[in-house]
């Protein structure tokens, strides 16, 4: 709704960071339809309009600078600029070196999916798209992207079709995680019950050994040996049934 002049002082935020004013209601007096402001937080100019919204603030806007900052040597140069006067670097391309060499695979993520939108119809797009993705573990960053594109053009089959075949991804990553991670479990309980049963077999061994140097107890001989012979036949058994399961 239009502003009210029913009161002397009006509140408003910086569009950009969100510093809150205050200032007096005849800053709508001038000439100018709606005022500016230069932000004291973010340095960025905002412009103030007459709609007061449900909080009891006036709504703003920003204000498009008609120039940009290079991003390698920081010179000022006009909004439109493909290429910087000072250091010559052609800008797109520039920040997607920086954006490749920050982080490649994402890099190269959204190089494939660039392509599924420059030919949508293509279905072997999607295809290098969502493989890649699965590649990366990242089908959670394509669900979104395909949920997005859903969301602005409304009700698509292909969306669709290839939110569908995500999920179809996704259940069989999980599934293939779950095998990886009990056959680790199953593996590492195998290994480590072999160590047991050798390590009570040669305590055993030592206990032999140290009996028959010193006879300590010349009666536990052969309960010992027993339990000696059984672990190492134990351990040869489980080693046995290992190296076959393999």
């Amino acid at each position: 709704m239009d502003i009210l002049n029913t009161s002397n002082e009006i509140r408003f935020r910086c569009p950009s960071c969100e510093k809150l004013y205050r200032t007096q209601a005849d800053v709508f007096a001038d000439a100018e339809p709606e005022p500016e402001f230069d932000c004291e937080g973010c340095q960025k100019t905002f412009a103030l309009t007459r709609t007061l919204n449900s909080f009891g603030l006036f709504e703003t806007k920003t204000r498009d600078s008609n120039f940009l900052t290079c991003p390698k040597c920081t010179h000022l140069m006009p909004n439109a600029a493909k290429e910087c006067p000072s250091c010559g670097i052609f800008i797109e391309k520039f920040q997607q070196k920086m954006e490749q060499k920050e982080s490649p695979a994402l890099y190269e993520i959204n190089q494939l999916w660039a392509a599924v939108l420059e030919n949508f119809n293509n279905d072997q797009n999607h295809q290098n798209f969502l493989t890649l993705c699965q590649k990366k573990m990242a089908l959670n960053f394509a669900f979104q992207k395909y949920d997005d594109l859903r969301k602005t053009m409304g009700y698509d089959l292909l969306c669709e079709k290839y939110l569908k075949q995500i999920e179809v991804r996704l259940e069989q990553q999980f599934i293939a995680k779950m095998r990886k991670d009990m056959t680790t479990e199953k593996t590492t309980g195998k290994a480590m019950s072999q160590w047991i049963f050798a390590g009570i077999g040669f305590v055993g061994l030592a206990l032999l050994i140290f009996n028959k140097i010193r006879p300590t107890y010349p009666n536990l001989t052969g309960l010992v040996v027993a339990i000696t012979l059984l672990s190492f036949g134990l351990w040869l058994f489980s080693s046995q049934k290992n190296n076959n399961t393999l």
